[in-house]
């Protein structure tokens, strides 16, 4: 079985990047068809000033509407598709949480839309995907 993490976070970037593993499972690819989908959902923290004057319960619910938010349309291509999936949201850095989930459920690759286009690529891409890329040492695919 070959496991891969999505990471998506409601973008037009990370929406190509589950249309690419799409066409990889389609088209039999290195993927065989025997493959466990994971997407990946990370929420910044809110800042100690709002999240102190919430209940634990509102907390929870505010991190997983946003996350559902931000995963609704890689959940909907991946349902089309008859591809099951597994959504786990996550809460704090966003390379750091991609690349800690991908270790706990044994992944071997990591797919991720990058913001990069030429010329400034190298600045687009300096945030969460470079970062992971310097943390991870598990085979990342970055989709433009």
């Amino acid at each position: 079985m070959h496991k891969i993490l999505v990471a998506v976070d409601g973008s037009e970037h990370s929406e190509r990047a589950v249309r690419y593993l799409l066409g990889l499972i389609q088209d039999g690819g290195l993927l065989g068809g025997s493959v466990e989908v994971h997407l990946v959902n990370v929420q910044p923290l809110l800042p100690t000033r709002i999240a102190h004057d919430m209940r634990a319960d509102e907390i929870d619910r505010y991190y997983g509407d946003k996350s559902a938010e931000s995963s609704q349309k890689a959940g909907v291509l991946l349902k089309q598709e008859g591809v099951a999936f597994t959504l786990h949201t996550l809460q704090g850095d966003a390379a750091s949480q991609i690349v800690a989930c991908s270790h706990s459920l044994g992944c071997n690759n990591i797919i991720l839309g990058s913001h990069g286009n030429g010329f400034l690529a190298g600045i687009f891409l300096g945030s969460v995907a470079a970062k992971v890329i310097q943390l991870s040492d598990i085979p990342i695919t970055l989709v433009k």
